[in-house]
């Protein structure tokens, strides 16, 4: 059965690696992806070893399982957005643009540096030329605007700054994750920005180290939410919840850190960020 054809239930896809751990990569995704009522495809282009404490060997798909992935799908199970995540080589890069070149959905770009750091060093040319103007919204952490920009971020106006740089650079909108300063004690920040407006994003911090996947998760419930037909504002209030929650409930399974726990549409209010033109204050 075609489900774009004969179902409301939107298809996402998410082209990154798998992680035999679960609490990360694909796995966190399709998780997250049927908490919020989508149904996820996957175009697998790396299988990491990892468990909850580390990442061992990573093998990349071949460029011709990939293109295989994308044309199956393509076919009969069309994606109404696309996230994509880790790009393992420059091969795969290449193979991925050429299908998003004739791609007219929605395309979030999440480039979990942690895991495929190495692209940059081998691509970033055509990563900054071609994949970042694809990308409807790209979200970065603080660590990945300093690896793209070599920026560190020390306060809400250096967010700014480099919101505005990845712009400049082609990328439709940008979310920039993970800020924690002091003028606001306890609390985390992101800024979304597509040159015209922006918003602040602020919310609690949950004091814990369970959170493995914290920022795949992120980027897949925007990603469904959007596919849900959220607005942006409406999508990053809807994840950030979600994600909040799943840190606070998170429970160890191995002897490292924990995954973000995945519960269902967040169900306290309290979950919910503030959002702002403005600064928000302590």
């Amino acid at each position: 059965m075609n489900i774009n054809q004969h179902s409301k239930i939107p298809v996402v896809w998410s082209i990154s690696s798998s992680d035999s751990g679960g609490g990360t990569g694909i796995q966190a995704d399709l998780h997250t992806y049927h908490d919020f009522e989508t149904y996820g495809c996957t175009v697998i282009t790396a299988l990491a070893a990892q468990n909850s404490f580390a990442q061992g060997y990573v093998l990349a798909t071949k460029r011709k399982s990939v293109v295989a992935q994308i044309n199956a799908l393509d076919s009969d199970m069309p994606a109404k957005v696309i996230k994509v995540g880790v790009l393992p080589n420059r091969e795969i890069l290449e193979t991925v643009l050429k299908y998003l070149d004739d791609y007219n959905g929605f395309v979030v770009y999440d480039p979990e540096l942690e895991r495929s750091g190495e692209l940059f060093s081998e691509a970033a040319d055509l990563i900054k030329s071609a994949l970042l103007p694809r990308s409807d919204l790209l979200i970065v952490n603080t660590q990945e605007v300093q690896a793209i920009l070599d920026l560190n971020i020390d306060s809400q106006a250096v967010m700014v700054t480099a919101a505005d740089k990845l712009l400049a650079l082609g990328s439709r909108s940008v979310l920039v994750t993970g800020a924690q300063f002091d003028p606001l004690p306890g609390k985390r920040l992101d800024y979304w920005s597509d040159g015209e407006t922006h918003f602040w994003v602020a919310i609690e911090a949950v004091d814990t180290a369970h959170n493995r996947g914290g920022g795949s998760t992120l980027s897949a419930a925007i990603t469904a939410s959007i596919a849900r037909g959220l607005d942006i504002q409406a999508a990053l209030q809807l994840a950030k919840a979600y994600v909040t929650r799943g840190i606070r409930e998170a429970n160890q399974l191995g002897s490292g850190p924990g995954s973000v726990a995945h519960l269902g549409m967040p169900q306290d209010g309290n979950d919910m960020p503030q959002l702002s033109v403005d600064l928000p204050v302590a």
